[in-house]
């Protein structure tokens, strides 16, 4: 045979070989439901590990809690807050949202596996902000909940201040912020909160987005008033 056809032909073999086994695709995730402006997904989770503790049992009862303590803290910096003070933390879900999204996560963490984590996708539009993003994700660890919020009604065209030339809508990647300066997450019963050096370990690119919350500790809080109406 030819020495040039030779090498052709083991290249080719070799281009076959990477294509399919070196350069595997992630799975798709899995839809538990979706809309025109919700989208419920499992993804699996390289991070796992040993794998979260799913199928998990958080009651839309116990969701509605976790997600109602949610705050966005606005990161102004040293100049804003002295022009400021001390930045306003704001629900980060509505009324509404907490009454549509608690159900529906707290039946994707019971058909979650163990390698999986349940990830979530809202749209929000009014005349006044136009079409903005809240996205996220969370997981269980033993009686830990892990609340990973990425974005918080925040506009597709906000990071393009930051290195991006187009807008961005994470619906296909809820995990990933639009803009990494626009906020931080806090919780309204700080009591509930399990500190950093203490929750298990889960790489993300913000610390300041994720919370893992104690529930059973949080069983204990008195319950906190209403989240008011979106405005």
């Amino acid at each position: 045979m030819d020495p040039t056809l030779c090498r052709s032909l083991v290249l080719t073999f070799l281009l076959v070989i990477v294509s399919q086994f070196g350069c595997a695709a992630p799975p798709p995730p899995r839809t538990l439901y979706q809309d025109p402006i919700t989208a419920i997904r499992l993804y699996k989770d390289d991070h796992s590990n040993t794998g979260h503790d799913h199928p998990a049992h958080v009651s839309p009862e116990q969701m509605t809690r976790v997600l109602g303590g949610l705050r966005v803290v606005p990161r102004t910096g040293f100049i804003g807050s002295l022009i400021t003070g001390q930045a306003q933390a704001n629900p980060a879900f509505s009324s509404a949202e907490i009454q549509a999204l608690a159900p529906k996560l707290s039946r994707a963490l019971t058909e979650a596996k163990p390698d999986e984590l349940v990830t979530f996708y809202r749209r929000f539009s009014d005349a006044g902000v136009g079409l903005a993003i809240t996205s996220g994700g969370l997981f269980a660890q033993g009686d830990y909940l892990i609340v990973i919020l990425a974005n918080d009604r925040t506009l597709p065209t906000d990071g393009m201040n930051q290195n991006m030339v187009t807008d961005f809508d994470p619906i296909d990647s809820p995990l990933v912020p639009i803009s990494r300066t626009s906020f931080r997450v806090e919780f309204a019963s700080p009591s509930a909160v399990v500190p950093a050096e203490k929750r298990p370990s889960w790489p993300y690119i913000d610390e300041g987005r994720i919370l893992t919350i104690d529930l059973q500790r949080l069983a204990s809080e008195p319950k906190p008033s209403p989240v008011p109406p979106a405005p």
